[in-house]
């Protein structure tokens, strides 16, 4: 091949990979997203239905003299 027909296919080739790497930037946008959602359910889940009621930790007992 001719450098001006290398150039026209790189050029071709860098296009395709500029279109791919958007559309994954685009489907990583929209699992994070998904993401985001299902950990805001899993918060309302703990919330409605907590796994363990926890007590509070009991105070550091004091020297006495």
């Amino acid at each position: 091949m001719d450098p001006a027909n290398l150039r026209v296919e790189f050029e071709k080739q860098i296009k395709d990979a500029d279109g791919k790497i958007a559309a994954a930037e685009n489907t990583l946008t929209q699992l994070k997203e998904y993401k985001t959602k299902l950990l805001g359910g899993l918060e309302t889940l703990d919330i409605l239905d907590p796994k363990e009621e926890t007590a509070p930790p009991a105070p550091p007992a004091t020297p006495t003299e």
